[in-house]
């Protein structure tokens, strides 16, 4: 629970700096995958999780990452690194009740931009700050 603590403090900082920027500095996604390895080796050696349920956490953020180039870059390839670093941390089925909540609320948000601003829809917004209050939500749905 401390690095699941210390993980969303991090993506935290990120969401503010892709909020800024739309753009993460590749050394905190560096920081999200080494506190995730150390979280996913300490449930193997302690037992609480296997090889395979390592691998299947990984999956949300191959999905992105593979989307990043299937879309031509409509997604960004930030947010698929750093849902593929924090995911052996969380677990794969948080991470999948994350992103899920992340693209709800990524869909409100542009529904009441487009609605309320009439902001044009070929804008783009950053996404971290959405997968990290999903993350927020996962994590607190599943204590």
């Amino acid at each position: 629970m401390i690095i699941q603590f210390a993980e969303l403090i991090v993506l935290a900082v990120i969401a503010g700096e892709d909020m800024r920027s739309m753009n993460i500095s590749s050394w905190k996604i560096w920081i999200l995958a080494v506190l995730s390895v150390g979280s996913a080796m300490f449930g193997m050696v302690i037992g609480r999780c296997d090889v395979w349920c390592v691998a299947a956490a990984l999956l949300p953020g191959v999905v992105l990452v593979g989307l990043h180039f299937v879309t031509g870059k409509q997604i960004g390839l930030g947010d698929g690194l750093v849902t593929l670093s924090i995911g052996p941390a969380f677990g794969a089925e948080r991470v999948l009740l994350g992103i899920a909540a992340a693209f709800f609320a990524s869909a409100l948000f542009s529904l009441v931009i487009i609605a309320v601003l009439r902001d044009k829809r070929k804008k783009s917004y950053p996404f971290v700050p959405f997968i990290a209050a999903g993350m927020v939500v996962a994590t607190i749905a599943k204590i």
